[in-house]
Formats: C-alpha cells, structure tokens, sequence
C-alpha cells in the first residue's frame, strides 16, 4: 500500500473536495482519497497508482498541485 501527500492550491469548499475525489478517484491503482480543504492537503491511498496521473487529475479539475515528499 502506498500513500502520498498533494499540497492543492485553490480548493475553497466542499465541491472543489467532490469534484478533486470523484477525479482522483478514477486513477488506476487508487483506493482513498483523503481531503483537507482547510490546508489544501490531499492523501492519496493505493496499490501502485502514478503519482504524475493523480497530478494531471487534480490540473484538469483546474487547481494547482504539488507532491509533497
């Protein structure tokens, strides 16, 4: 099981939390989506999925993100 972290820039409320989960969610190897809207903090939980696909699913939604290491 592998986890990582994504600092998400312009996550505001419960729909931007929606829309990033249902994305992120659809990403092969993706088991739980975790999200903090208060710290823009986004925990991805899964069986080897590509961290750079999660990052495009979060762009295309249309907010900003950074892998947090």
């Amino acid at each position: 099981m592998t986890e990582q972290r994504y600092h998400v820039t312009g996550m505001t409320c419960g729909r931007c939390a929606g829309t990033l989960e249902s994305r992120i969610g659809k990403v092969v190897g993706v088991d739980r989506v975790g999200i903090d809207v208060g710290s823009g903090s986004v925990t991805v939980t899964g069986e080897a999925f590509d961290g750079s696909k999660v990052c495009a699913a979060i762009a295309d939604a249309g907010f900003e993100v950074e892998a947090v290491l």
